[in-house]
């Protein structure tokens, strides 16, 4: 993340936060059906202006349902869309201050850069003399001047999807909606153009939404991101809260990679008040994690889930003396992937825990290797507690 107006960290941009601002787009208990599929289940859901608002989630989980929802492609069966005070749903896709930016562009090929991007402008009959400073106005954003009078087949892949964005601001959308826009890029072009898209919406301050089902994508450009499962939300929160504080395994196994422990609430612990207890094997001792603030016990015997993240799990052979969530285990496996090792530790009762460490040195000979007899373990605020 960036540390821009859009992104989920080190700002003071959290609109969301404060009651008193009043949301670009609000779906109210909005229902999605296709015959008996229901495609979309009584949603509810604020944008803010100037969001890089990201929905994100497997195929088939609703979000480009809900995207055609707000480019007035599709209709809601129950509940409504606003923008500020006005139903979107009474508006046809032509008259609505929405634009969509689809994953293959859609460029004319017969017309050169400059000519894909002010036919929108023509089609509504703008000045001459608007149409043309606004199109060099958007070929110098996305930094396409050398290329203007180019057609679609003479330019490289990364260059087609600026033209596409140019042609989607040309015509200053309220709402920018991208469907999987980088999907057609190779990964290096793709996380390059992910930066470029962060600082075009910083600069216009046009609200973006995108679709992907990238979640290093979403986590990269978004302020927010909505994870959503079988056309219901299953957590709205900054990258940093979904990633940190997961509401439910299921988001927690979505985003990144995680480990996931069961277990039965025991109390809280002796000596800190802001621990709870996690009885997970009768023969080892129970987990110990950290409660977010206000802390709020769950009661004794209920069964609840620990998840830690790979690199929050540390690995050492000598049995470490300062932390409390220790397991042995034996190295299974080890994945190199240049900047970071993943080790697969399988523990004493069969559990398979990764740990992830980074590659600080070349790797001449690893002090860790496969069937070492190793500890991995975790401090009690490095994970968190789930109740589903």
């Amino acid at each position: 993340m960036n540390g821009s107006p859009n992104s989920g960290s080190g700002c003071n941009f959290a609109p969301w936060s404060d009651p008193k601002e009043k949301p670009l787009i609000r779906f109210d208990a909005v229902t999605k059906k296709f015959g008996d599929f229901v495609a979309i289940d009584n949603l509810n859901l604020k944008i803010y202006e100037r969001e890089f608002f990201a929905l994100l989630g497997p195929s088939g989980c609703g979000k480009t349902t809900l995207m055609r929802m707000l480019a007035g492609f599709e209709q809601p069966t129950m509940g409504s869309i606003m923008m500020r005070q006005q139903h979107l749903t009474d508006i046809p896709p032509h008259r609505r201050p929405v634009n969509m930016m689809f994953q293959s562009y859609a460029l004319f090929p017969h017309m050169s850069v400059e000519q894909n991007i002010a036919f929108g402008l023509k089609q509504e009959k703008r000045p001459k003399a608007e149409i043309k400073d606004r199109v060099e106005e958007m070929i110098a954003l996305v930094q396409l001047q050398a290329f203007a009078k180019r057609k679609p087949h003479q330019l490289s892949g990364g260059q087609r999807q600026r033209v596409a964005l140019a042609r989607s601001l040309a015509k200053k959308p309220k709402l920018l909606l991208l469907d999987e826009p980088l999907g057609a890029l190779d990964r290096k072009l793709r996380e390059q153009t992910q930066f470029e898209l962060m600082t075009i919406q910083e600069k216009l301050g046009t609200t973006f939404v995108i679709v992907t089902h990238d979640q290093e994508e979403a986590m990269t450009v978004a302020s927010r991101i909505a994870l959503m499962d079988q056309g219901k939300l299953v957590q709205v929160s900054t990258p940093r809260e979904i990633y940190e504080t997961p509401n439910s395994r299921y988001v927690a196994d979505f985003l990144g990679d995680v480990n996931i422990i069961g277990g039965h609430i025991l109390g809280p612990d002796d000596k800190e008040d802001d621990i709870v207890q996690l009885a997970w094997h009768e023969d080892y001792a129970p987990l110990r994690i950290r409660l977010p603030q206000p802390v709020s016990f769950p009661e004794k015997g209920t069964e609840r889930w620990v998840a830690v993240r790979p690199e929050k799990v540390r690995i050492t052979k000598e049995y470490p003396t300062d932390t409390h969530n220790i397991l042995k285990g034996k190295v299974l496996d080890i994945a190199y992937t240049g900047n970071i090792s993943t080790y697969h530790v399988e523990t004493e009762d069969g559990q398979i825990i990764k740990s992830q460490e980074a590659n600080l040195e070349h790797l001449h000979r690893r002090a860790i290797t496969w069937d070492d007899e190793v500890y991995v373990h975790w401090r009690a605020g490095g994970c968190v507690l789930l109740e589903r």
